[in-house]
């Protein structure tokens, strides 16, 4: 943070649709080379947060303590889904707060919100954006949240993690064992101290792997903002009132959000080895039937066996991840399209110059190829998956149907 906050807040307003380059370029044989920095820093991150944080960036003394943290916060509409899943009146520790989106969200429910940073930098940023937002209940501290944790006897209702994904070198981490604070390392001691834990990793993380590493897991939800997967959030029970039964089933969602954190879809299922997944024959009958592509949240989760059962549906081939169904299903957490025909080799000539999405799936070609090969335009209502049945490498071609 810096001082002179209102002449900051007037350069802002003066400047906030002008290019930011040549506006660094222009402050060069300034004197408050810092002031004017960290003026333009805040006009890079308001025009390229204007959906993401909407809702925050309509106070315009709403400050960015750098780049990096507006980066990684989270979508509004994911922190107000984050906020949903707490009860009123629960006490929060947000180990990792940053930007502060999550603990903002959260702080409209709970009776109160600790919010730690190890960067004092963020935490003036907190408390400034604290009270420009009349937020009351929280309390940001700069401080180590694992040593916090080692020194505390209070219990919270909920511990809220969003461990850092980047190292000293700005890398992108995945894993949560390679993350700060390592969760996986300190998760006993987190789960002594809250009731609930919720950590949010990234989309990329493994998710079979990160049921072994960790224990008392009680869901693990893909959360997505118009079928685009933001985050892998896992909850854990605490061991503060009993110990869990570490046996008992864990539920998995595919939740897709619109920009507001309003549910457009919520798939939810436990995970059950036991049931088996339906695969298509090569004499069954394709006519009059429909394709089913899972959103990329369903692909996190990868419930395979249950979209069988659920929506009558034969996946294709193992890898594929697509299905085919003869139910026209508008309310299938993902892509459905009617199927037309197969294209045999001989036909791929007379697709040369139509509009088609291309989709790759477990086929030797990638998308791009395919799509220079064969010559074709882009297009959003027809479609060409690239795929394996039964093993074999296919063409199938199909029309959108709408649905969520």
């Amino acid at each position: 943070m810096t001082d002179n906050l209102e002449e900051i807040f007037s350069f802002i307003n003066e400047n906030i649709d002008k290019d930011p380059l040549k506006l660094r370029l222009a402050s060069n044989k300034t004197t408050n080379r810092d002031q004017i920095d960290f003026a333009i820093t805040q006009i890079e991150c308001r025009n390229k947060n204007k959906t993401k944080l909407s809702d925050f960036l309509a106070n315009n003394r709403f400050v960015f303590p750098d780049s990096v943290s507006a980066q990684q916060s989270s979508h509004q509409g994911v922190a107000t889904y984050h906020a949903s899943l707490i009860k009123k009146g629960d006490i929060i520790l947000d180990m990792t707060s940053g930007l502060g989106i999550d603990a903002f969200s959260m702080a409209r429910k709970a009776s109160r919100i600790t919010a730690i940073d190890c960067d004092q930098n963020k935490v003036d940023a907190l408390r400034h954006n604290c009270k420009i937002l009349n937020i009351s209940n929280l309390q940001a501290i700069c401080t180590d949240s694992i040593e916090l944790l080692r020194k505390t006897d209070e219990t919270f209702d909920v511990i809220f993690i969003d461990p850092s994904r980047r190292d000293s070198a700005n890398k992108r981490l995945f894993g949560l064992q390679d993350c700060s604070p390592d969760v996986i390392g300190n998760h006993e001691l987190i789960l002594q101290h809250g009731r609930r834990i919720l950590i949010k990793a990234s989309p990329m993380i493994d998710v079979s792997q990160t049921i072994r590493d960790l224990s008392n897991i009680t869901a693990i939800r893909a959360v997505g903002i118009k079928g685009e997967c933001k985050e892998i959030l896992i909850e854990m029970k605490g061991v503060v009132d009993s110990v869990t039964d570490d046996r008992a089933p864990i539920r998995l969602q595919a939740v897709n959000l619109d920009n507001d954190g309003g549910i457009i879809s919520d798939f939810h299922t436990i995970i059950n080895n036991k049931n088996q997944i339906d695969y298509i024959s090569e004499t069954d009958s394709w006519e009059d039937c429909f394709l089913l592509e899972p959103s990329s949240m369903i692909m996190k989760i990868s419930p395979w066996s249950e979209i069988c059962q659920r929506f009558n549906a034969k996946k294709l081939d193992g890898p594929s991840h697509l299905f085919l169904t003869k139910d026209y299903n508008p309310d299938f957490p993902g892509r459905v399209s009617k199927f037309e025909r197969i294209i045999k080799k001989q036909d791929r000539k007379t697709l040369a110059g139509l509009p088609l999405s291309v989709i790759s799936r477990n086929y030797p070609v990638s998308t791009d190829e395919l799509r220079k090969s064969l010559k074709l335009k882009e297009g959003d209502a027809n479609f060409l998956y690239a795929t394996r049945v039964c093993g074999k490498p296919v063409m199938l071609l199909t029309s959108f149907c709408q649905n969520r």
